[in-house]
C-alpha cells in the first residue's frame, strides 16, 4: 500500500516530466552566462555560482536520467502488450516503437468501428424481427378472436333463447363454456394490444390530463377489488399537480389494472395504498403493494394473478411515454409533466 501511494503521490504527465527535465538545463544555461561575464579579465566568478552550475547541470542530468528511464519503460510495455504480428511487421519493415503504436491504435479504432456498426445492424436486425413476430402474432390473434366471436354467439343464443329443455347440468356446461370463451377473448384482446404496442400500431390520442382526475375515476375499480380481499384502500393525491401529457383512456386503462393486481395481494392487515406525487420528471403514481405479477412473473404464492395485465399495463404507460418500475415503495408509474396551467 505504502508504495502504491508513493507512485500516486509521484505520478507526473509525461509533457510535465519533460519540462521539468530540461527546466535544470535552462537555469544552467543562466548561470553560463553569469560564468561568461565573471569570467573576462580580473573578474574572479563567486562560488556560489560556480556550486550552483554543477548542482544544476548534476540534477538536469538526474532527472533527464529518471525521465528517459520512464518514457522507455512505457513505451516498451506498450509494445510488448501489442500482438505479435504488429511487432514481426514492426521488424520487417524496421519501423520504430511509436510508428507501431499508431498502427495499433489504428486498428483498434477500426476494430472498433466495425464492433459498432455489427452492433447496431444486429440492434437493427432484432428489432425488425420483433416487429415482424409482433405483427404475425397480431394478426393470428384477431383471427382467433373473430372465430372465437362464432363460438361465443352460439353459446349466447342457447343460454338465452330456449330451444328446448335444458337441465342444470346442460345448462351449467354452457355457462362454463360461455365464460371460458369470454376470458379467452379477454386475455386475446390484451395479447393483441401487447402485440400492437410492440410493432408500434398504437396511436395515442395524447392530451392534457389531470393525473388525480385518473385516479379518482377508478377508485371504484380499486375498492371493489380490495373488498374482495377484505381490504382497504388509502388515498393520498397531492393538490395542484401539473397536467401531464398523456392518452386518457389508455391511462386509466392501465391504472385499472395496476390497482387490481395491487388489491389482489393487499389484505386486511395490509391496505391498499395509491398515492400521487411531483416527480423529478412530472408526476409520480405509487401503488402498494406492487401486484404479485408486477415483474411480468407469475407469483406462485397467488395464482390468481395475470401477468398479462401488468405487461399489458406498461406497454400502455410506454406508448405515452412513461413508465412503471417496481421500487421498494411499491409499483411507481412516472409520466412527464408540463407547465401548470
Amino acid at each position: 500500500m505504502t508504495s502504491r501511494f508513493i507512485r500516486r503521490r509521484t505520478t507526473i504527465p509525461v509533457g510535465r516530466r519533460l519540462f521539468l527535465g530540461v527546466l535544470p538545463a535552462l537555469l544552467a544555461v543562466l548561470l553560463a552566462v553569469g560564468l561568461a561575464y565573471y569570467g573576462e579579465y580580473n573578474r574572479q566568478a563567486p562560488e556560489v555560482i560556480v556550486l550552483g552550475a554543477a548542482v544544476l547541470a548534476v540534477a538536469s542530468l538526474v532527472v533527464t536520467w529518471i525521465n528517459t528511464r520512464y518514457l522507455s519503460a512505457r513505451i516498451a510495455r506498450l509494445t510488448d502488450a501489442m500482438p505479435d504480428a504488429e511487432r514481426e511487421q514492426g521488424d520487417q519493415d524496421e519501423s520504430d516503437e511509436f510508428d507501431r503504436i499508431e498502427r495499433a491504435v489504428d486498428h483498434l479504432g477500426s476494430a472498433l468501428s466495425a464492433s459498432e456498426a455489427e452492433r447496431a445492424r444486429r440492434d437493427a436486425a432484432a428489432t425488425t424481427r420483433l416487429r415482424e413476430e409482433a405483427t404475425m402474432l397480431a394478426a393470428v390473434v384477431h383471427d382467433t378472436m373473430a372465430q372465437l366471436d362464432e363460438v361465443r354467439l352460439p353459446l349466447h343464443i342457447l343460454l338465452e333463447t330456449r330451444f328446448g329443455d335444458l337441465n342444470e347440468n346442460q345448462e351449467e356446461l354452457l355457462r362454463d363454456a360461455r365464460n371460458g370463451a369470454d376470458a379467452m377473448t379477454d386475455a386475446l384482446r390484451r395479447l393483441a394490444q401487447v402485440a400492437d404496442a410492440d410493432r408500434g400500431a398504437v396511436n395515442a390520442q395524447r392530451e392534457l390530463v389531470q393525473v388525480n382526475d385518473v385516479v379518482r375515476a377508478i377508485l371504484p375499480l380499486a375498492r371493489a377489488a380490495a373488498d374482495r380481499q377484505q381490504a382497504r384502500v388509502d388515498t393520498s393525491l397531492e393538490p395542484g399537480l401539473p397536467r401531464v401529457l398523456a392518452d386518457r383512456a389508455r391511462l386509466a386503462e392501465a391504472l385499472t389494472l395496476l390497482a387490481v393486481e395491487s388489491a389482489d395481494v393487499a389484505g386486511p392487515h395490509h391496505p391498499l395504498a395509491i398515492t400521487t406525487a411531483r416527480d423529478a420528471s412530472g408526476v409520480s403514481i405509487t401503488l402498494s403493494p406492487a401486484g404479485g405479477a408486477a415483474s411480468g412473473a407469475p407469483d406462485s404464492a397467488h395464482g390468481d394473478h395475470d401477468p398479462g395485465a401488468t405487461i399489458l399495463a406498461r406497454r400502455l404507460i410506454a406508448v405515452q411515454g412513461g413508465s412503471a418500475d417496481e421500487t421498494p415503495a411499491g409499483l411507481v408509474v412516472r409520466l412527464g409533466g408540463t407547465p401548470a396551467t
